[in-house]
């Protein structure tokens, strides 16, 4: 037995998330320990999220397909077993890793999470030949849901993001309350979803005593971008554009987008292409299946098709917008620099397209000079301190972004008075949460399970955790001294704002 289990407690443990600089492969791990009337430890065990780790070929591991956290030791063959698999929300670096496992034999307890979230669950199934005998059991989960397994009990929290069915958690145990963000946003502003449910969050002030935050957007200040900005930046550019033809890529995980870009341009009167990959049109039929009718709320004002078949686009007169995931102009659209204008809606995703807006001298925005365009599912450094405005100074335990960011944060973090563990958690380490301090109790090497498949089964390789994204991927999300500076000047101003308020301080 090891030794943290001989102590009764809840202990809390990242498997993926807090990675060294990669931003994927979420998953954590959340342990109640009480001993009953005999003297006899039990345990309840819970893991929230089971992600894919994204750049697993720099792992080093030849012909492999993937990389997941490592939760061998919680699937029935030690003394801590997880009851349950939680679901934050259905993008790659929280579910997609579920499959892996069942392809390597594993057995997985029941999960609980959204209707949407099971709808590309069930695509990922079918997408690797997983039969229904071998798929865990489901239950769909909806905001003010209250499920208890063991001595946990779990209430689910509507989190705004950038996809249906969203949800933080909290985790109430005997020895301490935790509130798992997952990726959440305070904007309230969501289109066909619910905002973060901050009306519950504020009624359990009181309790929180922890905060498992996702921090990937705090480097940027302020309040994350509102939908309801995104919509009406999209509209402005549009308009001033005066050009029939309007391109606007969307992020294909990303329905909010999807909506979004149809809602303005139905605001404009511009009638809906929508155009792209097959990847593209499996999330978009999912949307609709959802419950989201893009004929019915177009009415009779624009017409909305689904192809991109020449006949029917000479049909719409040249007075369209081209919603999709691509990375080229289709010859159907015969774009020109005369007639067509493009909203590029995200960084990097979409270099090739700008290659080819250019090639045909095609104008287009990006979100370089407009950022509102980008949209964001992610809190930034003003959700968060309202948050801790809201709550009654509870710790907060970062994650989601690479360590350097935690690690610059900490001297501005220290003067708003936002309370972060004390020591950068890394993954694999074991934490014990209890009157509001968390604890580091048992170091364990930081382990990628690199996947590999033969004959249809999935195998695992261990790799342990380093430094793998790159200065490409560091630079499109942010840099440590990028970082560092940014942390620095927004101190700058705090201070600045202080002075103001309550005049210079005088030396002792």
């Amino acid at each position: 037995m090891s030794e943290y289990w001989e102590n009764a407690g809840f202990y809390w443990q990242p498997l993926g998330g807090n990675n060294i600089d990669q931003i994927s492969g979420h998953c954590y791990q959340y342990t109640d320990i009480i001993y009953n009337e005999k003297n006899e430890p039990r345990q309840t065990t819970i893991i929230v999220d089971i992600g894919k780790f994204d750049n697993y070929q720099a792992l080093g591991v030849a012909n492999s397909n993937a990389a997941v956290p490592d939760i061998r030791n919680l699937l029935g063959r030690e003394f801590v077993t997880a009851e349950a698999v939680f679901l934050t929300h259905s993008h790659p670096d929280h579910l997609n890793g579920i499959p892996h496992y069942l392809k390597a034999g594993y057995r997985l307890p029941t999960l609980y999470g959204g209707k949407y979230t099971r709808m590309i669950l069930e695509d990922l199934y079918e997408q690797f030949g997983i039969d229904r005998p071998c798929r865990p059991d489901y239950v769909v989960i909806n905001d003010g849901d209250v499920i208890k397994t063991g001595s946990l009990e779990i209430e689910v929290v509507a989190a705004s993001h950038t996809c249906f069915d969203s949800f933080g958690f909290i985790i109430q145990s005997s020895s301490a309350t935790v509130y798992h963000t997952g990726d959440m946003k305070i904007d309230a502003s969501t289109y066909f979803r619910k905002p973060t449910n901050l009306k519950r969050i504020k009624e359990r002030r009181q309790e929180i005593d922890f905060v498992v935050a996702d921090f990937y957007g705090i480097p940027d200040d302020g309040f994350a971008v509102k939908e309801v900005s995104t919509f009406k930046k999209l509209v402005s550019l549009i308009k001033k554009s005066r050009k029939g033809k309007i391109f606007i890529p969307v992020y294909p995980t990303h329905p909010e987008m999807y909506i979004i870009a149809f809602l303005a341009a139905l605001k404009v009167k511009k009638n809906v292409v929508f155009f792209g990959n097959s990847d593209f049109y499996s999330y978009l039929k999912r949307i609709i299946e959802y419950g989201i009718s893009f004929t019915q709320l177009a009415g009779e004002r624009i017409k909305v098709i689904y192809t991109h078949d020449r006949d029917e686009i000479k049909e719409l007169d040249s007075n369209y917008a081209v919603i999709g995931t691509y990375n080229h102009i289709s010859l159907a659209f015969d774009a020109s620099s005369r007639d067509s204008f493009g909203i590029v809606t995200a960084k990097t995703f979409f270099n090739p397209l700008k290659g080819q807006l250019n090639s045909h001298n095609i104008k287009f925005v990006s979100v370089d000079e407009e950022p509102e365009l980008q949209g964001f599912g992610h809190g930034f450094l003003g959700d968060y301190e309202y948050l801790n405005s809201v709550l009654c100074r509870p710790t907060f335990i970062p994650t989601h972004c690479p360590v350097f960011v935690i690690d610059n944060f900490r001297e501005l973090s220290e003067f708003i008075g936002m309370k972060l563990l004390e020591n950068t958690p890394s993954n694999n380490e074991i934490y014990r949460l209890e009157n509001g301090k968390c604890t580091l109790v048992k170091k364990n090497p930081s382990l990628w399970l690199v996947v590999s498949y033969n004959a249809g089964y999935a195998y695992f390789t261990e790799v342990k955790q380093k430094p793998t994204s790159g200065e490409g991927f560091l630079k499109r999300t942010i840099s440590s001294r990028r970082c560092k500076n940014k942390f620095k000047m927004f101190l700058h101003l705090r201070k600045e704002k202080k002075e103001q308020e309550n005049g210079p301080q005088k030396s002792p």
